[in-house]
C-alpha cells in the first residue's frame, strides 16, 4: 500500500504574530482597497492617498537591513504568502502595487552588490516605492520558463541587451529597471538599467485585467551597460529558477486571496437571490458549483502554504511551487468564471465586482513566465 505521508509535514496554524498581521492586512484590504478598486481601474492607477497608506504599512522596508534605512526584520515565506493573500482579498491590482516593490526590494537586498544596495535600497527607506521597475514578465512564451525574452551579450567589455519585457508596473515613475536577461550559454540573471539608457524605449500598455495598475512594455535595442550593472556584480550569478519559484508562490497566494473574495461574495448572493419562489442556492446545480469552488480554494490554500513551508525549511520547493502556480492559474480562472456564472446577467455588469476579479485572475497564468511552461 502506498504511503501518503508527506516527507515534510507543516503546521497550517498561524502564529500569534502571523494572525495579528493577517487581521490587520485583511481589514486594510476590505476597508481601504476594495471600496476604491473601481476608481483605480477608471484612473488606471491607485490614488496617491492609498499609496500613502500602503507606505505606512512599512511592508517594503521590513526586510531591508538597518544599514540601508530598513527595519531588518526577517520574514519567512509563509508569513509573506499570508500577507499577499490578505492584501489580494481587497483587489489584485492594488495588492500588486505593493507586492512588486516588496519583491524588488527583497531581490536587491539578497543579491545586490554593496554599491547597488546603497543606491537603490535607501530610496525605499526614504519613502519611494517605484524608483525601480521590475522586468521579469516575458513578452512571448519561452520554451524554458527560466529563460528571458531579453538576451544579453557578455562577451565584450560592456554588456549588450536586446529584447522586450512586458507588464512592468509604474515604468514611467521609475528611474531604473531590474531586467532579467538570458546569455548565450542559457544562464539568466538580472541587470540594472538606468531609465535614460540609450536604446531603452517605454510604451504604455492596456491589458484585459489589472487595469488599476499602470503597466508598460520596455523594448531594449542594443542597450549597452557596464559589467558592474549586473545585479550582484560582474561575476555574480543568481539562482533564477529559485527566484521564479518564489515569485510563483507569491502570485499563487494572491490568486488565493481573490478566489476567497469571489466565494465570500457569491455565497450570500445565491442565498438571497430568489427565483421560482426560492433562493437559487436551493438548486443542486448552484449548490454543487459553490461547493466545488470551496473545495478548490481549500486545495489551493494547502498547496500555497506547503510550497512556502518547504522554502522556509530549506527544502527543494521547485516542484511544489510549479504545481501550486499551475493549480492557482487553472482553478483561479475557473472560480472567476463560476463566480460570474452564478450571478447570471448581473455577473456581466460593473454593478458587482466579480467580473473585475474574473479579469484580474486571468493574469495569474500569464505573468511570471506563465503557468503552463
Amino acid at each position: 500500500m502506498q504511503d501518503y505521508k508527506t516527507e515534510h509535514p507543516f503546521d497550517i496554524a498561524m502564529s500569534e504574530e502571523q494572525q495579528m498581521t493577517w487581521d490587520m492586512l485583511r481589514k486594510f484590504a476590505e476597508t481601504e482597497m476594495r471600496p476604491i478598486a473601481r476608481d483605480a481601474e477608471a484612473a488606471g492607477r491607485p490614488s496617491d492617498e492609498l499609496l500613502g497608506k500602503m507606505k505606512n504599512l512599512d511592508l517594503i522596508s521590513l526586510g531591508i537591513p538597518e544599514a540601508y534605512g530598513g527595519m531588518e526584520i526577517a520574514q519567512d515565506a509563509t508569513s509573506q504568502a499570508l500577507a499577499l493573500e490578505a492584501l489580494a482579498y481587497g483587489d489584485l491590482s492594488l495588492a500588486m502595487s505593493l507586492s512588486l516593490p516588496m519583491l524588488t526590494a527583497k531581490i536587491i537586498t539578497e543579491h545586490g552588490s554593496e554599491e547597488q544596495k546603497n543606491e537603490l535600497l535607501k530610496q525605499y527607506s526614504d519613502g519611494s516605492m517605484f524608483h525601480v521597475g521590475l522586468g521579469i514578465n516575458n513578452s512571448s512564451i519561452m520554451g524554458n520558463a527560466s529563460h528571458s525574452s531579453v538576451s544579453v551579450d557578455e562577451s565584450g567589455e560592456e554588456l549588450m541587451l536586446n529584447g522586450t519585457k512586458t507588464g512592468i508596473a509604474f515604468a514611467e515613475e521609475a528611474t531604473s529597471f531590474l531586467i532579467s536577461a538570458t546569455s548565450e550559454s542559457g544562464e539568466s540573471n538580472l541587470y540594472v538599467l538606468d531609465k535614460d539608457t540609450e536604446g531603452l524605449e517605454i510604451t504604455s500598455k492596456e491589458f484585459m485585467g489589472l487595469k488599476g495598475l499602470p503597466l508598460s512594455e520596455i523594448n531594449l535595442s542594443n542597450c549597452k551597460i557596464k559589467t558592474s550593472q549586473k545585479l550582484g556584480g560582474h561575476n555574480y550569478s543568481i539562482n533564477f529558477q529559485e527566484l521564479l519559484d518564489s515569485s510563483r508562490i507569491g502570485m499563487s497566494a494572491m490568486a488565493l486571496g481573490v478566489c476567497q473574495a469571489v466565494l465570500d461574495y457569491v455565497v450570500p448572493y445565491t442565498n438571497e437571490r430568489v427565483a421560482f419562489d426560492e433562493p437559487i442556492s436551493n438548486r443542486q446545480s448552484v449548490a454543487f458549483l459553490v461547493a466545488d469552488m470551496a473545495i478548490e480554494i481549500e486545495a489551493m490554500r494547502l498547496m500555497v502554504y506547503k510550497a512556502a513551508a518547504l522554502k522556509d525549511i530549506g527544502a527543494d520547493f521547485h516542484k511544489q511551487a510549479s504545481l501550486t502556480h499551475r493549480f492557482a492559474a487553472h482553478h483561479g480562472m475557473k472560480i472567476g468564471t463560476d463566480g460570474v456564472q452564478l450571478l447570471g446577467g448581473h455577473g456581466f455588469t460593473h454593478e458587482h465586482p466579480v467580473e473585475l476579479w474574473y479579469r484580474n485572475l486571468r493574469a495569474i497564468g500569464i505573468f511570471e513566465a506563465g503557468a503552463g511552461v
